[in-house]
């Protein structure tokens, strides 16, 4: 499994929490080729985001980690409809308590403008480890599905 960031910005008119709280039971399709146009996003998608992967949902102009998602298909680089699907709402993580940019996020090369600005960014595994520390100290009262979620 790898972990990713996907960010959105929700000036532009959309909130994670329209994922969140979707009563959608199936898989949940997120971003299309209007919405993912950077280069290293669409690589991404193309040749490394699989099924069952994690997805860190960042709402960048918030700077704030909401939740965490997995993929529930591989990646696409075109296509009509999205090009990544997340898993069921129900099965996704809505943090408690959401993490900010600073200090949370420092130690994450993904949630910085030095990796690139792409909608999809990839989590190196020893910065993951940081993350879920983090991500679990601010929300306990989540950790058995934090848990489920992540394996």
């Amino acid at each position: 499994m790898r972990a990713w960031v996907f960010k959105i910005n929700t000036r532009r008119g959309w909130k994670f929490d329209e994922y969140f709280r979707s009563r959608a039971r199936g898989a949940f399709g997120m971003g299309d080729e209007g919405w993912i146009r950077s280069a290293s996003s669409l690589r991404y998608l193309r040749e490394e985001v699989k099924r069952g992967d994690l997805f860190l949902c960042y709402e960048a102009d918030r700077k704030c980690l909401v939740g965490l998602a997995r993929a529930a298909s591989s990646g696409r680089d075109v296509g009509t409809e999205s090009l990544v699907d997340f898993c069921p709402p129900r099965e996704a993580v809505r943090l408690e308590n959401p993490l900010k940019r600073r200090p949370d996020l420092d130690h994450i090369l993904a949630f910085t403008p030095l990796r690139g600005r792409g909608t999809v960014q990839k989590i190196d595994p020893d910065e993951f480890r940081e993350l879920r520390r983090r991500i679990l100290k601010k929300n306990p009262r989540q950790k058995e599905r934090l848990q489920r979620l992540w394996g």
